[in-house]
């Protein structure tokens, strides 16, 4: 009597339906856990390049990251550039914020990211400055070595 009921089709569907759900649980993708938030300040310099406003990163052989903002136009050595990142897992997102000011004029803001492991990370960076966004996936291994032009947002 108690095992007729492994020869019924509701049994059947029920276990159908919890296999379904147990799949579904298991296949769920992570959150990517909390989100960290940083500010960071930049050092300004005059290289005396004329080149267009575009992002470079380099991993550095400690495992840092040395991020090149290049093209900065009508910024003088009293200014400011800072960097606001979010971070979730591996996403990385970057706000950069100007403040303007006088003195001999900078074209180049740099700043080294002291918080990426060696992955493989997707970093979106806005600059409002000149109206772009630079999306793109980096491998923080040694010897990468990646530059990209802003395109318009």
């Amino acid at each position: 009597m108690l095992l007729a009921i492994y020869n019924t089709v509701e049994f059947y569907v029920i276990a159908v339906v919890v296999a379904a759900a147990v799949v579904a649980l298991s296949a769920r993708r992570d959150g990517g856990g909390a989100v960290r938030q940083l500010l960071l300040p930049t050092l300004l310099r005059y290289s005396g390049e004329t080149r267009p406003a575009a992002l470079e990163l380099i991993a550095l052989d400690d495992g840092n990251v040395l991020l090149r903002r290049h093209g900065l136009t009508g910024l003088g050595d009293r200014g400011a550039v800072s960097l606001a990142v979010e971070v979730k897992g591996f996403d990385v997102k970057i706000r950069e914020r100007l403040v303007e000011g006088g003195g001999d004029p900078v074209d180049t803001a740099e700043v080294v990211l002291d918080f990426m492991g060696r992955e493989r990370y997707f970093i979106n960076y806005t600059a409002e400055s000149v109206d772009g966004v630079a999306a793109f996936t980096f491998h923080n291994r040694e010897g990468m070595h990646v530059i990209r032009q802003f395109n318009r947002s």
